[in-house]
């Protein structure tokens, strides 16, 4: 892969990882928009380890805290990382499960582009009408964390976004949305750290070399855009609505379907 390309792909999957604009989609469609080479497995591996180290860098104190109290005795943040533990097991069984069905739909473009579609108007119509009764993290409950963790499940469908589906869910359990970023991001960390490892381990078994310069050029890109994208959400959530990144996910999904129907 051209070191260019790799940049530019690190920097997306960075930026489209943490908004809830749905990374996979975008890593599917730019080659595809700019008949690029497709990127292999060794490039997946990088970008999505430089997420993961884009979410520790920026949380390490809550990840510290979580990781601490995990086999210590009864404390919230004890009870928090078992929920984000527990929250991870759908997407992991889905993925092992569907893991060929999902492959056929990443060959389709208008499937992602109807993907981007529907749920960039599920979070607009979520996240004006959900309720905001939820405002700290010790607030999360069981039942919220299941149902959290059973939509991050639908993110394996190229064009949904992990970060965008697991907002709409917490809007929709009832979480402001900071609340609902935060525990996103946080939710994130097994799920990224799990896909890692089996791409890695998937990686070895075929012999596939991981530091060649584009993969390591992409990494830095998506580990810079990584930290910048999660910084940027929390501070426009903060004063505006998700309705910005809804209306990009609809407007990119139109553009794409004028292009290939």
């Amino acid at each position: 892969m051209i070191i260019a390309h790799a940049i530019f792909l690190g920097a997306v999957q960075g930026l489209s990882e943490f908004l809830p604009i749905s990374s996979s989609g975008h890593l599917l469609l730019v080659p595809f928009l700019f008949d690029w080479e497709t990127q292999d497995i060794a490039f997946d591996i990088m970008v999505h380890a430089a997420t993961l180290v884009a979410v520790v860098a920026v949380f390490w104190k809550d990840l510290w805290r979580i990781a601490g109290a995990l086999f210590r005795g009864p404390s919230f943040d004890r009870t928090l990382g078992w929920m984000l533990i527990v929250g991870t097991i759908p997407v992991v069984a889905v993925a092992l499960l569907l893991d060929e069905v999902i492959d056929v739909v990443r060959a389709y473009p208008v499937a992602v582009a109807v993907s981007l579609i529907s749920w960039g108007v599920m979070l607009v119509i979520v996240d004006r009408f959900a309720s905001r009764r939820l405002t700290e993290i010790c607030d999360v409950s069981w039942k919220a964390a299941i149902g959290i963790g059973c939509a991050q499940a639908l993110s394996l469908i190229p064009g949904t976004s992990r970060s965008g589906i697991t907002m709409t869910a917490a809007r929709l359990a009832g979480f402001d949305r900071s609340l609902s970023a935060r525990y996103s991001f946080l939710l994130s960390v097994p799920a990224v750290a799990g896909a890692t490892v089996y791409v890695v381990t998937d990686a070895i078994a075929q012999n596939v070399s991981l530091f060649q310069p584009s993969m390591i050029a992409g990494f830095f890109a998506a580990l810079v855009s990584g930290i910048l994208a999660i910084r940027l959400l929390l501070r426009v959530i903060e004063r505006w609505t998700f309705l910005p990144f809804a209306l990009y996910r609809i407007a990119l999904g139109v553009v794409i379907l004028a292009i290939v129907l």
